[in-house]
């Protein structure tokens, strides 16, 4: 029987008390095997090596792991041309990333959430998704700190 860990909101969560959690060598081993298939554009299988981890860590820490999944599931949508979904997507990546501080698991994260907030203004400088220049949008690279 697993044990379900309790689901919390965004403003739930105590950002003073979000440090880093251990990695272990699975997960540390599946951050690095996610980050490599996500800067190589394989953005569905980074989201399946990040969400090995999130299955294994406590709720709070397991949102900085959501923000990850869900920029590689914008960008999954992006190829596939479903710009709502890029759009939501990115969103949610950027409410997440905006709790974590510059270098959370030694993720460059003050660099993720610039090219996410880029990405999401020039998509909202337009009147309508079909007026965003979808091919032109910056995609993010995933850098150690």
């Amino acid at each position: 029987m697993s044990v379900r860990i309790p689901r919390k909101s965004l403003s739930q969560i105590n950002c003073a008390a979000l440090t880093p959690f251990v990695l272990g060598p699975a997960d540390e081993e599946d951050l690095e095997r996610g980050i490599a298939l996500f800067n190589g554009g394989k953005y569905w299988e980074a989201h399946e090596a990040w969400e090995e981890i999130w299955k294994r860590r406590p709720e709070d820490g397991r949102f900085f792991l959501q923000a990850l999944i869900q920029l590689a599931a914008a960008y999954h949508q992006l190829e596939k041309k479903v710009y709502r979904g890029v759009l939501i997507h990115l969103k949610q990546t950027q409410e997440r990333l905006r709790l974590f501080p510059s270098d959370y698991l030694r993720v460059d994260v003050s660099e993720l959430l610039k090219t996410v907030d880029r990405s999401l203004s020039a998509i909202q400088s337009k009147r309508s998704l079909a007026d965003v220049d979808w091919n032109g949008l910056e995609i993010a690279t995933i850098q150690r700190a």
